[in-house]
């Protein structure tokens, strides 16, 4: 289903500002990559699908562990170790 969420402009640098509400509805991170594809006149961004990626901080470079079909590198496990 497609629907507007907001209008954005472009700054001097190319670059636009993602609106939190859609990040959190698709629940990406920061850090997390993006697959950018051109769709006729549309720019359509979605969650990567080329590298998996921890699912708190994003972070794909590193080793990864799976818990309950969820993936956490170990920087993360580690920060909920001490808690």
């Amino acid at each position: 289903m497609r629907r507007k969420l907001c209008t954005r402009n472009i700054d001097e640098f190319g670059r636009i500002a993602l609106p939190l509400e859609a990040l959190t509805a698709l629940g990406m991170k920061q850090m997390q990559s993006l697959d950018i594809y051109l769709e006729d006149d549309s720019v359509v961004i979605s969650k990567s699908t080329d590298k998996p990626s921890c699912i708190l901080c994003g972070k794909s470079n590193t080793m990864l562990a799976e818990l309950n079909n969820n993936l956490l590198c170990w920087g993360c496990i580690s920060k909920i170790k001490e808690l």
